[in-house]
């Protein structure tokens, strides 16, 4: 009985481990639709590379390195502790129905942002499609991750977005261009409240990437309608910006 305890403990660990894709793990409630997606097809004709995965996603670069695939995740699977593991084995059946409901919320959520976004914010954000409803005819893809794999993503919701350097890389593989590279962020912030929204997360770090030499905000998952003084929010971020710049 101990081994076998520790056999499954063992399996455990390995497949909700971070840091490796699970096609098991792909978000599949969403409803049928009639999407096009004959547009963006020339640009799946390529095998896709695992980058990483946030609590939501998973995210794969383009052969080229030109675009992102993001794949919504059925669920989160958090790294392996002991105390973590043994709650998981007590929850109840009404425990996993509150926890699958809470996900769905979740979901909805940053697909209602991921929306706004490609509808007021395409060129901020580098957004080429987002895919929240089943579509025909397949879409077959190649994830490389561990393996090769085909996945139909016609059947998943999906976000494909222009692939950026992360603000950092780009800081510092181009110190000749910082005054630039600040300036241009900081009118990418007005840009976007100017457009009627705010991000109360501003995390510069991972959250926003240059294209060539645009900045463009990557993760778009918590924006939301701004409401408030808008020469007050930029005041804010113009000096949060240069706070972070001067740790790099």
């Amino acid at each position: 009985m101990k081994w076998f305890f520790a056999i499954c403990t063992i399996g455990l660990l390995f497949f909700h481990s971070k840091g490796h894709f699970d096609p098991e793990n792909l978000y599949t409630e969403i409803p049928k639709g009639s999407e096009e997606t004959a547009e963006i097809a020339p640009l799946l004709n390529q095998p896709y590379t695992y980058l990483g995965e946030g609590s939501q996603f998973y995210a794969f670069a383009s052969e080229d390195d030109c675009y992102v695939i993001k794949l919504f995740k059925a669920h989160h699977h958090k790294s392996f502790k002991l105390s973590r593991f043994l709650r998981h084995i007590k929850k109840t059946k009404g425990d996993q129905l509150v926890s699958k409901n809470k996900w769905k919320r979740k979901f909805r959520d940053t697909c209602r942002r991921y929306k706004m976004a490609f509808v007021d914010l395409k060129e901020e954000t580098g957004l080429l499609y987002i895919h929240f409803q089943k579509s025909s005819p397949p879409l077959l893809v190649t994830f490389v991750d561990k393996y090769a794999k085909e996945i139909d993503i016609s059947k998943h919701p999906f976000v494909l977005q222009k692939k950026a350097l992360l603000a950092p890389e780009y800081f510092k593989l181009h110190p000749e261009r910082e005054k630039s590279a600040k300036q241009a962020l900081k009118e990418l912030f007005v840009t976007r409240i100017e457009k009627g929204y705010s991000d109360p997360r501003q995390t510069l770090s991972t959250n926003y990437g240059f294209i060539e030499d645009t900045p463009i905000q990557i993760d778009v998952g918590k924006i939301e309608p701004f409401k408030g003084d808008i020469e007050e929010e930029i005041r804010k971020i113009h000096a949060r910006i240069d706070a972070w710049t001067s740790t790099l």
